[in-house]
């Protein structure tokens, strides 16, 4: 019986992950593979996540990181549960965002103790870690020119401005080499390039994971 992929697509606000992962799926699913598509904040398979993902982003709230993190942390236990529940129904789980994210973003929303805390002492045992990660690493004036073309209102994550992302984006390139993804397939993605340039990198990174399918 097959067990599904886990598949997390990684990167700052502005990176272009979003489009991109709506590509790969496609392409994936062109080569007939089940596809589960999720988020790691606000699951829309998971009603209860989404009413934490409205409510934690909500300026309105007025939260404290350390209690957005512990419900960022909640989200992924639901998150975790649910694919344990599904895993053998489909080729691969691909979900906007993961672990890495709940890493590089407590850092500064809250501090590294408290990742280390929370995620690294806690939580890496608790949940499932993914079996690959493709990384859309784009340099800061790039990212906020993608923000901004895009419009509309920012959450509570993208008001901490361009100094954050910066943070941040540091933050992501420290802890893909934590021992937490020793078994997990890294793939980095220059993200500065055209959407074509980014699909033509794509292309090649679906095709070494079917083959790593194939002869796995």
């Amino acid at each position: 019986m097959k067990k599904a992929l886990k598949i997390e697509i990684e990167g700052c606000d502005g990176s272009g992950k979003t489009t991109a992962l709506k590509y790969l799926i496609e392409k994936l699913q062109s080569k007939d593979k089940v596809i589960l598509e999720t988020r790691e904040v606000g699951s829309p398979l998971i009603p209860i996540n989404i009413k934490l993902r409205e409510t934690v982003l909500d300026p309105k709230s007025n939260l404290s990181g350390e209690a957005m993190e512990l419900i960022f942390a909640a989200m992924r236990f639901e998150n975790d549960k649910h694919y344990s529940s599904m895993a053998n129904f489909y080729d691969f789980i691909v979900s906007d965002r993961g672990w890495l994210s709940h890493l590089a973003y407590t850092d500064h929303n809250v501090s590294e103790r408290f990742t280390e805390d929370l995620y690294l002492k806690f939580m890496e045992s608790k949940t499932e870690m993914p079996h690959i990660v493709v990384y859309f690493d784009v340099n800061t004036d790039t990212a906020l020119k993608r923000r901004v073309s895009r419009g509309g209102g920012m959450d509570v994550i993208e008001m901490k401005g361009v100094d954050f992302q910066e943070k941040v984006r540091a933050s992501f390139q420290k802890y893909m080499g934590h021992k937490s993804l020793n078994d997990t397939n890294i793939f980095i993605v220059d993200a500065n390039e055209s959407i074509e340039g980014v699909r033509i990198q794509l292309d090649v990174i679906i095709n070494e994971i079917l083959e790593g399918v194939n002869n796995g």
